[in-house]
């Protein structure tokens, strides 16, 4: 999944995208990484704004329209005049001093509606007020955004879509949408991985044509790529992390760890591995922390390397 989801650039990997979190998540989807995202989202005027899975990513006016649409909230009569003055304007300081407010009241006040998804923020700085689209029939919105999200992964279980799809769609509409895709021939149901007893939908073109995929390199998959969702429960019962970097090595995940990442460096905090494959584990985290061009640091570093 990872391997094929990779593209030449970091331009033609933005094109694919509908949102992303940082520049790990867009490093991870380019074999050649040029521009940083902070770069890339005034070159193709992103925003930012809150996903379903309440991150704040960078994406396009129109897939926060679509989230919103999904969202399908209204929002308060008292955030009337914050969300008009933002269709008409997108200076935040002009807000601020027409109503003597300071900074810190400004955020309190624009918080909630960032989070909602009724405002987003410009690669500028300014503010633009979202509007679902009211001409769209809610079901079909909601069916093609699960459809776009399983269409990626070869099998896949209720409880990884209801992970990747957020809180905006409930388990009941989750599981009405795979059922109307088994009965469309999108996808096929049963038992299609040895050892999960759970029931799975998957495509049936790509089961098909497992034996010519080819490997997948050894590769960390940083929280802020969605594929961490869809290794959600692997990732707690066997390391015991809600949230890390994941350690894959020959197509199995060995190890995890977690990490702070400020200055410019991959600060080591937490790690849980296979004691037997640490040095391959190391060594993948090395790769990946030379391909963000950001060292591994951190006392917990020093000691797994003096092992």
């Amino acid at each position: 999944m990872h391997q094929n989801s990779r593209h030449e650039n970091e331009t033609l990997a933005l094109d694919k995208m509908d949102e992303l979190r940082d520049d790990f998540a867009l490093r991870g989807r380019c074999e050649m990484f040029r521009v940083n995202l902070k770069a890339m989202a005034a070159a193709h005027q992103l925003a930012q704004g809150t996903n379903l899975r309440g991150h704040l990513v960078w994406g396009r006016k129109s897939h926060f329209e679509k989230l919103l649409t999904i969202r399908n909230l209204q929002s308060n009569d008292e955030d009337e005049d914050i969300l008009q003055f933002f269709r008409e304007h997108h200076d935040p300081v002009i807000f601020m001093e027409r109503h003597a407010m300071k900074r810190a009241e400004f955020r309190k006040l624009i918080s909630p509606l960032v989070r909602s998804g009724h405002l987003i923020q410009d690669y500028r700085g300014g503010f633009k007020t979202i509007s679902p689209n009211s001409d769209s029939d809610l079901w079909d919105v909601k069916s093609e955004y699960i459809r776009g999200l399983v269409s990626e992964y070869p099998v896949i279980s209720l409880k990884q879509v209801e992970r990747l799809a957020g809180s905006a769609f409930s388990a009941e509409e989750i599981s009405d949408v795979m059922h109307a895709f088994e009965e469309d021939g999108t996808l096929i149901k049963g038992f299609l991985v040895d050892d999960l007893q759970d029931i799975c939908w998957g495509r049936q073109d790509i089961l098909e044509g497992l034996k010519g995929i080819r490997k997948t390199r050894d590769l960390v998959v940083p929280p802020s790529d969605p594929l961490i969702h869809y290794f959600g429960s692997l990732l707690r019962e066997r390391f015991g992390f809600g949230s890390a970097y994941m350690v894959f090595h020959k197509e199995e995940p060995i190890a995890a760890f977690k990490a702070n990442t400020k200055d410019g460096v991959i600060e080591v905090t937490d790690f849980v591995g296979d004691s037997e494959l640490e040095k391959e584990a190391l060594r993948v985290m090395k790769e990946f922390a030379w391909e963000h061009d950001m060292p591994l640091t951190g006392k917990l570093y020093e000691q797994l390397r003096s092992r």
